[in-house]
């Protein structure tokens, strides 16, 4: 395995479990399908980088590109893909985060099959991965503990702006989730 500095990028449908407990199963279903759909075609139309690695996770599809990779302004990337997501009525909450993310050498197995379990491979260790996983969650708040949430929007992790050698216009407000600082570039 290889250290290698890396952006992620997170594209969560924000408001899931609403649409899932709010209509008919079909229509969750469809609505579920085309999800995947618009941020497959953005991934096959206008690719972040040269080389990229997407993973669907249900809720959200995650996207690591390694720094040198050359990639996209990827800003823009996100800010486009969340207006694909508003023309069909999907509210998402966007991350762009950084940081060093394991590389294998050699492409391993994908999924092993342990007794009656089957163990899915989805990542080597990644901070850019974990920094966007906490700042999703924290997009939803925790009613019963009082926490208002994020809400949908575009977040920046302050790492990625600085690796990306651009610096917000104003000071913006800094959203703190497990040790990882962000700011809302968008709502």
């Amino acid at each position: 395995m290889l250290d290698e500095n890396a952006f992620g990028l997170l594209i969560a449908y924000y408001d899931l479990e609403d649409d899932e407990y709010s209509g008919e199963r079909d229509d969750f279903v469809e609505r579920h399908r085309s999800f995947a759909a618009i941020v497959r075609e953005r991934l096959t139309a206008e690719p972040p980088a040269a080389r990229a690695r997407a993973v669907e996770l249900g809720h959200a599809v995650y996207v690591e590109l390694l720094a040198d990779d050359e990639p996209a302004e990827l800003i823009a990337w996100l800010r486009a893909c969340r207006a694909a997501f508003a023309e069909r009525d999907y509210r998402t909450a966007c991350f762009l985060t950084y940081g060093a993310a394991w590389v294998a050498q050699t492409p391993g197995p994908t999924s092993i099959e342990l007794g009656a379990v089957t163990l899915v491979a989805a990542s080597l260790p990644s901070e850019p991965f974990r920094r966007a996983l906490l700042g999703e969650a924290a997009t939803h708040g925790d009613e019963d503990a009082g926490q208002e949430g994020w809400g949908p929007g575009l977040y920046l992790d302050v790492d990625a702006v600085e690796a990306l050698g651009r610096k917000p216009k104003n000071a913006p407000t800094i959203l703190r989730a497990g040790g990882a600082a962000f700011f809302r570039a968008g709502s």
